[in-house]
């Protein structure tokens, strides 16, 4: 058994292709947990060694600087930009400008973000450096994890904000674009394998380099590294 820990950004690829392909091809099994890369380093700093951990990348190169993962053993695999999901019924922003969009969320009935993911995180510092924080979170629906399109579809907001992967990763009527260039956070995800992890976790890090895996995730919005 191979212990993955994996940040949400490529969560249904891997579930629904590349770790079926990967298991069908070496006859080994993934028991993969899925949370943001915080809630990953939390558990790894409280001494927990998965075989296999994919976050963000400068993450994922500091446990290799600390022994935790092999550095010759890591791989940059994708590239997430931010989005934000609302209903195909609802309102949209007025134009693709930086400032119709933050009104477009001013003038929402709640946005849903996360606390915990590099998305919310990126997020709160964007309405932050523009004195717009409080004013959204009156009525935010703040997620410690998971996935924030599920506020749209269960009425609870009117928009959600994550990586565009993780909008489209929810089967549903929502409509997924990038935000504004200029608000924009391009994430770079990467995977690493601990020392003495063994063969067949050394070939699942360079299976998410190949054809197979980097077609998956384009079919989610992530871009090659």
């Amino acid at each position: 058994m191979i212990n993955l820990y994996s940040g949400l950004v490529v969560k249904q690829p891997l579930v629904e292709q590349v770790i079926p392909a990967f298991e069908r091809e070496t006859g080994a099994r993934i028991e993969a947990t899925f949370e943001p890369t915080t809630v990953l380093l939390d558990r790894i700093a409280a001494g927990e060694r998965p075989d296999l951990v994919l976050g963000v990348s400068s993450a994922v190169t500091d446990l290799a600087a600390q022994g935790v993962l092999n550095a010759s053993q890591v791989a940059e695999i994708a590239v997430s930009a931010v989005g934000f999901a609302r209903l195909a019924d609802s309102p949209a922003p007025s134009d693709t400008s930086t400032d119709a969009f933050l009104d477009y969320l001013l003038a929402a009935r709640a946005v849903a973000y996360t606390l915990s993911g590099a998305s919310g995180l990126h997020f709160m510092k964007v309405l932050r450096e523009r004195g717009l924080l409080e004013r959204i979170d009156e009525r935010a629906v703040r997620f410690e994890s998971g996935l924030t399109v599920d506020a749209v579809l269960d009425g609870r907001a009117d928009v959600a904000i994550q990586q565009v992967s993780e909008l489209r990763s929810v089967s549903g009527a929502q409509i997924v674009e990038p935000i504004p260039h200029e608000l924009q956070s391009y994430g770079r995800f990467a995977i690493g394998a601990r020392p003495g992890a063994g063969d067949d976790a050394a070939r699942f890090v360079t299976l998410l380099t190949e054809t197979l895996a980097q077609d998956a995730f384009a079919a989610f919005g992530l871009s090659r590294p």
